[in-house]
């Protein structure tokens, strides 16, 4: 299950991150308003979050295609427990409207915070329940 989601979770990561570059930086205000948002969609996306999308996506990459079943569990745990604590901080220190709060140039905004909740969650789920399957017993 964690080579899955590994696999999975590169391919996301990395649309998020692509995604991301192309539209823009919140440091960048236009008409008062910071960038790095999808429409009407408030994300506030940050070079930084970027960056840290396309590393989630190769590490994840790695874990889904190149490594171990071990290795691709711990990886999986980890990467989920780095998104939960991602969560946890949005969730206690929200962006506001005009992009004016971030923490190490990430912005927290509402619609990131759930996606790292529960892509964080699936991650330690998927961690924890190991990346074997067990063989029937048969009797």
């Amino acid at each position: 299950m964690a080579r899955l989601y590994a696999q999975f979770g590169a391919v996301v990561f990395l649309v998020f991150a692509v995604g991301g570059f192309l539209t823009g930086d919140a440091g960048t205000l236009v008409h008062q308003l910071p960038q790095g948002n999808l429409g009407h969609v408030t994300l506030h996306l940050t070079y930084t979050r970027d960056i840290l999308n396309l590393v989630i996506a190769g590490v994840l990459g790695f874990a889904g295609f190149r490594a171990g079943d071990s290795i691709s569990g711990e990886i999986v745990l980890t990467v989920g427990v780095v998104l939960l604590l991602l969560a946890l901080v949005g969730f206690a220190n929200p962006d506001t409207v005009q992009g004016t709060k971030s923490i190490a140039g990430l912005h927290f905004t509402e619609v990131i915070n759930i996606f790292d909740l529960i892509s964080g969650a699936l991650g330690v789920l998927c961690g924890v329940g190991g990346s074997t399957a067990r063989e029937p017993v048969t009797t």
